[in-house]
């Protein structure tokens, strides 16, 4: 899935079962979350912009904020 938002709303409507981190879930009624039977150490993240976008400096200013929270 590109973003977690859409993989709720299908696992709300459907048995299928995911591995997702716990922010996107927290507050989900329609789903049960579980611990995962195996340590998970993590995943990685990616930004992805159009090229357009690219030298604007709002958006410039936005990907090095959310890069230095990393």
């Amino acid at each position: 899935m590109p973003h977690f938002l859409a993989l709720l709303a299908i696992l709300a409507r459907t048995d299928l079962v995911a591995m997702v981190p716990s922010r996107p879930v927290r507050g989900a009624c329609a789903l049960r979350v579980v611990e995962p039977p195996v340590e998970v150490t993590g995943f990685g993240m990616s930004m992805l912009w159009h090229e357009r976008a690219y030298r604007e400096t709002a958006h410039r200013w936005l990907r090095e904020y959310i890069a230095d929270l990393g």
